[in-house]
């Protein structure tokens, strides 16, 4: 059995066409692969962020804890003699009032 000229050359164009199919799917894989790697650098950034904002609101929760408890012992001390503000003095005791009621 021979192999012609011509069937040689169809099997030669088929294989290169083959391989090009299959670069074509290597390529397109390559490019989700990038593009995945993107992803992933872009949510390691965002929970960089998001790290960064909770420790700020931990810091502010922080503060207003702080703030919350020198009110409180104010109002805890009796008629506030030793609050710098009077006002916050006169709103904790409205508030204890209305909450009584």
């Amino acid at each position: 059995m021979s192999v012609s000229q011509f069937d040689y050359y169809v099997v030669l164009i088929l294989l290169g066409v083959g391989n090009l199919a299959l670069a074509a799917i290597a390529y397109r894989q390559r490019d989700k692969q990038i593009q995945g790697n993107q992803l992933r650098h872009t949510q390691v950034e965002l929970a960089e962020l998001r790290n960064e904002m909770a420790q700020k609101r931990m810091e502010y929760l922080g503060a207003q804890n702080e703030l919350l408890r020198e009110i409180r012992d104010a109002l805890a001390d009796g008629d506030g003699r030793r609050e710098a503000d009077p006002d916050v003095a006169r709103a904790g005791r409205s508030f204890r009032r209305g909450a009584a009621a």
